[in-house]
Parts: C-alpha cells; structure tokens; sequence
C-alpha cells in the first residue's frame, strides 16, 4: 500500500515523467517525425508568360493558310515592340513559295495606357481628316518632283546638265512607286471598320475590332481583287480568334 502511495505522489510532483504518461513526454530516437507541409505552388509572374509575339501566331491555322494560299506555313516567326501607348504583336507566316507569305499584325494598348489608344491611332490613320492631310503631303512631294523635271530638262538643254546631279537625289531621298500606298480604300463587312491599301507588291487589309487594330498584309502573283478576296478571307478566321 505505502508503495502504491508514493508512485502516485511521485506522478503527481512530475508530470512529465515518461512512467506517468505525460502528454509533452520527449520521444524516443525511433519515434515518427511530423510530415513537412509541402510549400504552395507559386503562380507565374507575368514576366514567364507566353511571348506576345505568338499569341499573333496563333490567330491562323496552318490548314486555313493552306485553304487560301495554296500552301501550309512552313514556319511561323513572332515578334512584339512598343511603340508609345500602343504595343504591337507581329508574326511572319512564311509559306515554300515565299512569296505568299503572310504578315499579321495586332496593335492594342500598351500597358498603362490610355484604353483607347488603339482607336486614336486608328483615328489618325484612316479618319478624312487624317487621309487629307497625307494626300496633301503627297501631292507637294509629287510637285517637287515635277519642278526638279522641269529642272533638268532647262539644264539639259542649256547644256548644264552635271552628272549624276538629279538621279543622286532621288536615290538619297529614297522611295519609290513600289513604296507608295495608294489611298485607303473601304472595305465592307469586317469588324468595325475595314480599309485596304496597297502597292505594286501587296495588298494590306487594315481591321478596326474593339480595342485591337489588326493589319494583315499578302502578296502573291495574283491581281489586287483577287489579293484582297484572299486577305478578306484570312482577316476573317483571324478576328474570330481575336
């Protein structure tokens, strides 16, 4: 009994005594460790996202490319640049035949931009005000460029024609017809508002949706209606995907 007695007394004065069964009683060299929590999966910063260049990619298919040009891309090249407040997205479809290949791209706001920006850009572009304003710069480029004719024909037939003198002008001041845009042209039934210019060398389809101004530009041997049916084609599957 005095035995009894005096195990329960020394329980009581140490409760932490492994024969009492405290509950903080330490753990032996073979006791199990608690499981680690695994740390939380980090969301990717915006800096690991996709590159905007292939997100203008991925607005055609190569099997649509194949419809309308004939051929599948052999390879797709994107890009992205900033330029003010708008951010452009660009890729380079190039087909076997190179000289089908397709350009696209999309321009939209830059970050921290103003929303509209896109469509102010758009304003400047297509809007009468803005159209009248380039063909008057073209047209006193086109009169410079009589006067300097009339010039050397005076020249020549005074006989003070220096050599080179007019055609290293031109050359230094560059440009060409290939170069030159005629006056956009409007096009019906794509996104909000549609225009097409073009050159001896392609036709480009220039589409205004929401905040996004797509531009797709092709070539190809084919005139320019048939240039600008196939462009209107492409535009179309690309803006469903916009």
């Amino acid at each position: 009994m005095r035995l009894k007695t005096l195990t329960l007394l020394l329980c009581a004065l140490a409760a932490q005594a492994p024969a009492c069964g405290g509950a903080d009683a330490p753990r032996g060299a073979d006791a199990p460790r608690a499981a680690a929590t695994p740390a939380p999966a980090q969301t990717p910063s915006p800096a690991a996202a996709p590159h905007a260049g292939a997100a203008a990619c991925a607005l055609l298919a190569g099997e649509e490319m194949r419809e309308v040009q004939g051929e599948a891309p052999a390879d797709a090249q994107g890009s992205e640049h900033l330029a003010g407040a708008l951010a452009a997205s660009q890729c380079f479809y190039r087909l076997p035949t190179f000289a089908k290949s397709v350009s696209l791209e999309v321009v939209r706001a830059a970050q921290g931009a103003p929303a509209d920006a896109a469509r102010d850009y758009w304003r400047r572009r297509f809007h009468p005000e803005a159209v009248e304003a380039r063909e008057r710069e073209r047209e006193l480029k086109e009169e410079r460029e009589r006067e300097r004719e009339r010039a050397l024909k005076r020249e020549r037939a005074a006989g003070q024609v220096r050599e080179g003198g007019h055609g290293e002008k031109e050359e230094e001041e560059g440009g060409g017809e290939d170069d030159e845009e005629a006056r956009p042209e409007r096009v019906s039934g794509l996104g909000e508002e549609a225009y097409m210019t073009w050159n001896r060398r392609a036709v480009t389809l220039h589409v205004l949706k929401g905040g996004a101004v797509l531009r797709l530009r092709l070539s190809g041997p084919e005139e320019r209606p048939a240039r600008l049916r196939k462009a209107a084609a492409l535009a179309s599957k690309a803006l469903a995907r916009l």
